[in-house]
């Protein structure tokens, strides 16, 4: 364990954590909403530091980030834990229940990632903000070596903390969940306000990339997904990717999957105002390849998680490439 940031102590050995929007208050002894964040003594630790659940070298594309390196491979691995509770959860095994997990010192830790060979570490699986402690920790040494640190979140954070993350940060996926916050209030248990500024204050930053679970019956409507897609092109603009992904009957949630229909008609309402539109867990390799928004013409071709990524795009200064056929600038962060 570690002694954890942002923490408040109270009267009684209380100490009320600041890290995400919750502010558990914790009495000695007990653990917070995320299972993490346990008071000593009335002091706050990070009970799951540098303790991760799952290891593994997966392609970029599996966070998923379309415009990040695209065809490279990356160290993936998270905590034990989450600060959100949706009832649909695709990682409950991991993500809601305590489990076993051995620490690891940072040099231990970044040393796996060194020798993975790979761009860098993406923090995933179940929620990483809850291990901010390891992130700054082995981060550093990760961007010290030029490597890359990634994360994919639900993007439930507090300012302060995010703003002290992001320096070590080069790209997010965050999971809008929903555009509505009665969808966060029933399902998940949270808010949706704080995930909205948090995507904001990214896309200001790093790299940004947005997922979005469409859950049958819940935030899949011609609306809701309308309202999401303008909400993305006006505040995060419409060169912000946009992933579509398929929900499946997981944890306490037996509603029937997303239909291969409904996943193609948020691709359509989406690409109306949005550039870059993608969808996954479905077998649809045509919504799942990049073309230039401009000219149409197709820069890169994925299927599955095999990419191609044409002779079209030219890598430039910066953190964007170009089309080859008609010189318009492309969001796409090239090795």
């Amino acid at each position: 364990m570690k002694t954890a940031r942002f923490f408040t102590s109270l009267p009684d050995k209380k100490v009320r954590c600041e890290l995400c929007p919750h502010h558990c208050t914790i009495a000695d002894g007990k653990y917070g909403i995320c299972l993490t964040r346990v008071n000593r003594d009335g002091a706050l630790y990070s009970a799951n530091y540098c303790r991760p659940v799952s290891t593994a070298i997966d392609p970029i594309e599996k966070k998923p980030l379309y415009h990040f390196y695209p065809g490279s491979t990356i160290f993936s691995t998270g905590p034990n834990g989450c600060t959100l509770k949706c009832i649909f959860c695709q990682n409950a095994e991991i993500s809601q229940d305590l489990i076993a997990t051995s620490e690891l010192t940072p040099d231990q830790f970044a040393s796996m990632i060194f020798n993975s060979k790979t761009i860098g570490i993406a923090y995933t699986y179940s929620e990483p903000y809850i291990w901010f402690e390891t992130i700054l920790d082995v981060g550093t040494k990760v961007k010290e070596r030029g490597m890359v640190n990634v994360m994919v979140t639900n993007g439930y954070m507090e300012p302060e903390p995010l703003k002290e993350l992001l320096p070590l940060i080069d790209a997010m996926n965050i999971d809008i969940k929903a555009i509505t916050p009665g969808f966060y209030k029933k399902l998940c248990k949270a808010e949706l306000e704080p995930v909205l500024r948090t995507c904001e204050a990214v896309k200001k930053q790093c790299h940004l990339e947005v997922t979005n679970l469409l859950v049958t019956g819940e935030n899949d409507s011609l609306e809701e997904i309308g309202k999401l897609v303008k909400y993305i092109a006006e505040n995060l603009g419409r060169d912000t990717p946009l992933h579509f992904s398929r929900y499946f009957p997981r944890y306490r949630m037996t509603t029937a999957a997303t239909t291969s229909e409904t996943l193609l008609r948020a691709w359509e309402i989406a690409k109306e105002a949005l550039d870059y539109v993608y969808i996954g867990n479905l077998m649809a390799d045509e919504k799942t390849n990049t073309h230039c928004p401009k000219c149409n013409t197709l820069l890169i071709r994925r299927s599955g998680y095999f990419t191609d990524i044409t002779d079209t795009l030219k890598k430039i200064e910066g953190k964007k490439s170009l089309c080859g056929a008609c010189q318009n600038e492309i969001p796409v962060i090239m090795r």
